[in-house]
């Protein structure tokens, strides 16, 4: 196996269980637990990775988040993600049809979307239980289930989404660059590919993101943050941050 594909595999490793073992990974990859510690050295040089005895994981300010669950990472920053979705559903017309990601940053919006007479097309099985009484029409995409986002996603799930036109697709990300060309990132490619589709069968696109993600890299950008219609966050981390013209404070 090639050095960039054990990065990749390292890296996905690390961003789904927070903390990973070389011996683990060695016997995952076939490979000599010399070559995973040349390779946590080298990604740790890189600011990827903070090695630990044995192993390696995120860094401090990442690890909080990064391994929890969705139905834990639900209890975060719940007002802020409150005010946020509480922005976006102004942006909604009774009638008119919504694709909501996976993410937490989605729930709020859609216990006010769920009591409206709109199609919402979701890809979160954590919604699911949201919809027992509910004035949408709601539609959850087939494939593959992904316990750790609770999420569905792979080619069925792809070619579900491929088959609807939205009128807004709400959109959640792990972080943000605002340098330069700003950025939106995820932790893998299975959410990745997820997002994209959205994106494209949409009118309008808008990114969701509480304060705390400003200026938080991920490990893939899966789209520019002028891509979408709008972004809206419920504050700048810093008053006086410049933020990109179609950024809409909650």
């Amino acid at each position: 196996m090639i050095e960039a594909e054990r990065t990749l595999f390292i890296l996905r490793s690390i961003n789904a269980r927070g903390v990973i073992n070389i011996k683990e990974i060695a016997r995952e990859l076939d490979i000599s637990e010399t070559t995973v510690r040349r390779d946590f050295e080298k990604l740790e040089r890189l600011g990827k990775l903070k090695r630990v005895q044995g192993g390696a994981t995120l860094h401090p300010g990442d690890l909080d988040n990064a391994q929890l669950a969705m139905s834990e990472k639900q209890l975060i920053n719940v007002e802020e993600k409150i005010a946020v979705a509480q922005k976006a559903a102004t942006l909604v017309r009774n009638g008119e049809s919504v694709f909501l990601d996976c993410g937490t940053s989605i729930t709020p919006l859609a216990e006010q979307l769920l009591n409206r007479p709109v199609k919402i097309v979701t890809i979160n099985t954590l919604l699911m239980n949201l919809a027992k009484i509910t004035a949408a029409d709601m539609f959850l995409s087939g494939g593959q289930y992904h316990s750790h986002y609770n999420m569905m996603y792979g080619p069925l799930a792809i070619e579900v989404l491929e088959r609807f036109s939205f009128d807004h697709a709400f959109i959640s990300c792990f972080g943000t660059s605002l340098e330069q060309e700003g950025k939106a990132y995820t932790l893998e490619m299975d959410t990745l590919q997820m997002k994209r589709v959205a994106m494209r069968r949409a009118k309008q696109s808008c990114l969701l993101l509480d304060r705390s993600k400003l200026n938080r890299a991920g490990f893939y950008a899966f789209a520019g943050l002028s891509q979408f219609t709008t972004v809206i966050c419920n504050a700048p981390c810093d008053p006086g941050m410049e933020l990109p013209a179609n950024f809409c404070l909650a």
